[in-house]
């Protein structure tokens, strides 16, 4: 991973939700904003996630409180896998 951005994920029981996220992130100006599918190593009830710069995790975790009621986790790219967000 040495000389790439680092991401994170949040993830979600809906796919509703995952888009709701989506919007609160983008408006918010957080970078590198899009929808992926969910990596093989974290799970999720939809099997998409939104995706984020990883530096953004604390500000994401805080916006994204409104979703707490379906959001699963926040996760964040670490050498060999995904690590849970505090």
């Amino acid at each position: 991973m040495s000389g790439e951005a680092a991401f994170a994920v949040a993830t979600f029981h809906s796919t509703h939700a995952v888009l709701k996220a989506e919007k609160i992130l983008k408006d918010a100006g957080l970078a590198g904003v899009r929808l992926v599918p969910v990596p093989s190593q974290v799970s999720s009830d939809c099997g998409v996630t939104v995706r984020f710069a990883a530096a953004d995790a604390a500000r994401a975790a805080a916006l994204l409180r409104p979703l707490a009621d379906d959001l699963q986790g926040l996760y964040v790219e670490a050498p060999g896998g995904w690590v849970p967000f505090p």
